[in-house]
């Protein structure tokens, strides 16, 4: 499993996003401000490569992912083969800095509930042609997540993100890991591994395909020892309810969305292994863009209840303070 910190991150993971404004002051657009710096954070972060279809090429992202493309490899959505030019965007999320900055959270469909995912890498890939999005041929484009130590119980999941920005892995589409270890080192890892699976085929003129944007390598927490809802107690009166709260458990690089709320806060709704060691994080940003935080650290224990306070910051002390988790 590759459970490492990436140089150079901003920002840091989480197990626990509450990403809708309940009580919170909304943006100018009416957008939570919290997802507003989402969004704009990954306008930033999302990286930007060109290739030609017809003779296809690699790419390679800044924090190590590998697209490898055949030629001819992309579709129209009449199913047409793809020629000239093919634009392709890639957000990178291997830390649990850039998950929290990017608001890529490591929780999956489990039957009718969630569980926690160890993450070993999350990106969301998007293709254009001309302006029109495309799609790979099914099994043709191979994406690559690179690994220190790889982990054979690491498998691929594909995300959907719901118009509030919460996304959720699902695993019965789950593709078959192929690990290499075999590819030429590429500069990010002394003895580099793979973790190899395709980039997912997308019918984007059928409903009942979802758009597979985000893809990530990742697995269940192993079987064994106890399990825990945690609640989260959020102070009362003005600026004091978080927009966003996330709890962080960077040991085994996941982050989780919470979504059970409570009168008096919000709960994880699903088991969290007890004994992780974490820190509770929390983010309100009001009307006039004055940030307030709360960082609690805490250890799990059987039946978790947790009280927290914000208390004002700025935008730089904040990243600074995600940073250093």
């Amino acid at each position: 499993m590759t459970t490492r910190k990436i140089i150079g991150t901003a920002l840091i993971c989480t197990l626990v996003l509450f990403g809708c404004n309940k009580g919170g002051s909304m943006g100018p657009e009416g957008m939570d401000p919290v997802q507003e710096l989402i969004n704009t954070t990954r306008e930033q972060r999302e990286q930007h490569f060109t290739v030609n279809a017809t003779t296809g090429g690699q790419v390679i992202g800044t924090q190590g992912t590998r697209i490898i493309i055949p030629p001819n490899a992309f579709r129209r959505h009449n199913g047409s083969t793809v020629t000239g030019l093919v634009s392709i965007s890639l957000l990178e999320a291997y830390s649990v800095a850039d998950m929290v900055a990017l608001n890529m959270q490591t929780k999956a469909r489990n039957g009718n509930g969630r569980m926690a995912l160890l993450s070993g890498g999350e990106v969301r890939l998007r293709a254009e042609a001309n302006g029109e999005k495309v799609t790979p041929a099914a099994g043709q484009i191979m994406l690559m997540f690179p690994g220190d130590q790889l982990d054979p119980g690491m498998r691929a999941w594909i995300g959907e993100e719901d118009a509030d920005g919460q996304l959720l892995w699902d695993g019965e589409n789950d593709l078959v890991l192929v690990v290499d270890t075999n590819v030429a080192d590429t500069g990010f890892w002394q003895n580099p591994g793979y973790y190899g699976e395709p980039w997912p085929a997308n019918a984007f003129g059928d409903p009942n395909w979802p758009d597979y944007d985000f893809i990530n390598c990742d697995r269940p927490l192993p079987p064994g020892g106890d399990s825990t809802d945690i609640t989260i107690n959020f102070p009362q009166g003005e600026n004091a309810r978080p927009q966003s709260t996330w709890l962080v458990f960077p040991d085994i690089n996941c982050m989780v969305y919470m979504e059970a709320y409570e009168p008096s806060g919000i709960r994880a709704g699903f088991p969290v292994r007890v004994g992780l060691q974490g820190t509770i994080v929390a983010l309100r940003i009001d009307e006039n863009g004055q940030y307030y935080s709360s960082f609690t650290p805490i250890t799990v224990v059987d039946g978790h209840q947790q009280d927290i306070l914000m208390q004002a910051t700025t935008q730089a002390q904040y990243l600074q303070d995600i940073g250093a988790l």
